[in-house]
């Protein structure tokens, strides 16, 4: 279990209301006189507080709350989850994500001095930290929402293909010299990539530049299946590469690390699953879902 450390950060997510019956926030479950004297209490006064919340904003029917972790603790709870195999960490858009799965526990996790990548056979996973990033948890034991203020995420975005270079951030030093090409699905959250050092591949996915992506699959889709280029998924702090083979049409998606890329997913223009909605000052960073994520 992730320790708690000094400094702990308030529990309010923007959402001020007191409710009339209990006098607990509708936010973030604290009561008027907790949060009056939030700034003057202790680590200990604040973590006692925090161990109230749950109970609380189940009693009230709140769906979403803030889990306590923060900074370094949040990135080892997010290694715990990993290697202890509770589930999957899906990056991007409804309609256009990469998915890490490590319920089989094959990850191998790193924790850096400010950030946290993971390793199985087929995908990486990186996350690189801010004391900014909060964790969003929904219906008690449900999805974790990894959320950053908007103003933090500085992902250009891109509504066609455009090329982005050698990916220089590639988790794996091997593929640095890799081209990686931004596929254009218009959302400012994160982007949907492939990266490739294949000369042909390069070619065509250049020659698409400026394209809408759906142009792009109707003319090259066969030789990109064919090819199976890197996936790369990146948010304003996270990011999964996923190596496995794209299904051919009608296949199905293997069951480790895989993308999809749905246009009829595509087309609503979300940035996160509708029901999995943060404040609205807050991006969208990752998504833990425990357990198998939805179809």
């Amino acid at each position: 279990m992730t320790a708690l450390t000094q400094n702990r950060h308030s529990p309010c997510i923007g959402i001020c209301k007191l409710d009339e019956s209990t006098g607990f926030c509708l936010g973030c479950g604290r009561s008027g006189d907790e949060i009056g004297a939030w700034a003057s209490l202790d680590e200990a006064g604040k973590d006692a507080i925090w161990q109230l919340i749950p109970e609380r904003l189940q009693a009230l029917s709140v769906r979403v709350r803030l889990l306590p972790y923060a900074g370094g603790e949040l990135l080892d709870w997010v290694g715990e989850t990993i290697r202890e195999g509770r589930g999957t960490w899906v990056a991007g858009a409804p309609g256009a994500v990469a998915e890490f799965p490590c319920h089989d526990r094959d990850a191998t996790v790193t924790r850096g001095e400010d950030e946290l990548t993971a390793a199985m056979p087929k995908a990486r996973f990186r996350l690189k930290g801010s004391e900014k990033l909060r964790a969003f948890a929904f219906d008690g034991d449900g999805p974790v929402v990894l959320g950053l203020p908007k103003r933090r995420v500085a992902l250009p975005m891109a509504e066609v293909v455009t090329p982005l270079g050698p990916d220089e951030a590639a988790i794996d030093p091997e593929f640095r010299d890799h081209e990686l090409f931004d596929i254009g699905v218009a959302r400012r959250a994160s982007r949907f990539c492939v990266r490739t050092g294949d000369a042909e591949l390069i070619a065509a996915l250049r020659a698409a530049e400026g394209r809408h992506w759906t142009e792009l699959m109707a003319k090259t889709g066969a030789t990109i299946i064919e090819k199976s280029p890197h996936r790369v998924v990146e948010t304003g702090l996270a990011r999964i590469e996923v190596f496995a083979e794209i299904p051919p049409p009608g296949g199905t998606s293997p069951t480790g690390p895989h993308t999809h890329l749905l246009a009829e997913f595509l087309t609503t223009g979300e940035e996160i699953p509708a029901a999995l909605g943060l404040p609205e000052y807050a991006a969208p960073i990752a998504i833990f879902y425990p357990g198998t994520p939805p179809a």
